[in-house]
């Protein structure tokens, strides 16, 4: 059963493309929407005054939809407060498992009953927006595996691209370390350890476009970032790593990132690779 507009407030990020598709699906459809101004690792309780702003958005609210911003006390406390609070999100997290099949994207089309007749009503292009939800669950390779044409594909990328432009864009500076990255890397057991020297900023998104360039299907590739942020894609062994060393997974289980911090630091690339290769 779709949501009541009327009584509903979405909660979204800005943070990446897929988000950014949903709050302007949610702008046309009239949805009353609070865009959270928080980067990627958001967490509900970040989110100031935010029992206050819910109310002054929408008074008639009494369910609130929260995309990808997890934070179970503040949930409950919301529940408290009289609403009733719908979970969009498809990660798995230090200490919460929200991992779906579907992305985002697509559950949010599904709660607030956005079909493809609807999508064109509102002004987008069914086969695009769905592609982006493609992408967010299992990136460009996705495109091929739900059947897209070639053409399709590049249309959707290019789309992809356009939305990733008003966030800022890749970076000439990431593509460039990315390829440099690539070209020094090591090859361990099947892996692909990218090493990248910048800590101003983060190449994970450029490297990944650099790898659908390159590759009919993805390589497993542990990227290590400058600033000690850890993204291992493609493997299997996504799970076990986030057992063993907390993090969250991704990319429907296959992907595994660790966000370092001094309580916690992160695992050795060694120590990594071990568990990847069940040891």
């Amino acid at each position: 059963m779709a949501l009541n507009v009327k009584e509903t407030v979405l909660l979204v990020p800005r943070n990446d493309e897929e988000s950014l598709q949903i709050g302007k699906i949610a702008e046309a459809a009239g949805i009353p929407t609070l865009v959270s101004r928080q980067p990627h690792g958001a967490r509900l309780a970040q989110e100031e005054n935010l029992l206050e702003r819910l109310r002054s958005l929408n008074a008639e609210a009494n369910t609130v939809a929260i995309v990808e911003i997890p934070g179970v006390k503040e949930e409950k406390m919301l529940e408290a407060e009289g609403f009733s609070v719908v979970i969009i999100d498809h990660h798995r997290y230090d200490d919460l498992d929200r991992m779906k099949e579907k992305s985002s994207l697509e559950q949010f089309l599904e709660i607030f009953d956005i079909d493809d007749e609807k999508l064109v009503e509102l002004g987008f292009e069914p086969l695009l927006v769905r592609g982006v939800g493609m992408i967010d669950r299992g990136f460009l390779w996705e495109l091929k595996k739900e059947g897209l044409s070639a053409d399709d594909q590049k249309r959707v990328r290019e789309y992809y691209l356009g939305l990733l432009n008003e966030l800022g864009g890749l970076e000439k500076e990431a593509v460039k370390e990315a390829k440099r990255a690539w070209d020094a890397r090591e090859e361990r057991n099947g892996v692909a350890v990218i090493r990248s020297l910048r800590d101003d900023f983060q190449i994970r998104e450029a490297f990944s476009f650099l790898m659908a360039d390159l590759f009919e299907t993805p390589p497993q590739c542990l990227i290590v970032e400058g600033n000690g942020r850890i993204s291992f894609q493609d493997t299997e062994a996504a799970k076990a790593l986030h057992d063993v060393f907390g993090g969250y997974t991704f990319g429907k289980d296959r992907c595994w990132g660790f966000w370092p911090t001094d309580e916690n630091p992160a695992p050795s690339v060694e120590e990594i690779l071990r568990v990847a290769a069940g040891k």
